[in-house]
């Protein structure tokens, strides 16, 4: 079974949930690495798993702000994943 990755937004940058690394925010699947502060790890790869939703950890932003971001996604704020999501958030 494939695994699945929630695309999570901080202030300043995107990453998945599956593999911790950076990700484009306009990607349906995480294919592309989005570099974060410091040096890249050349060795970094994207694990390629879906995104099946948006969320964030920061309380200043809303699920309409992520919406937003990415209508094609459900969206939820800080603390507002539901439980069958809740097993792919780091």
């Amino acid at each position: 079974m494939a695994r699945k990755a929630i695309l999570m937004v901080d202030s300043h940058t995107t990453k998945c949930t599956s593999c911790g690394k950076g990700a484009h925010i306009q990607d349906t699947h995480h294919t592309r690495l989005l570099p974060g502060w410091g040096t890249p790890d050349p060795n970094d790869r994207p694990c390629g798993e879906l995104f099946v939703a948006i969320s964030t950890l920061r309380l200043g932003i809303t699920a309409e702000d992520l919406q937003d971001l990415r209508p094609d996604l459900p969206a939820y704020a800080a603390g507002d994943l539901p439980a069958e999501l809740r097993g792919f958030a780091r």
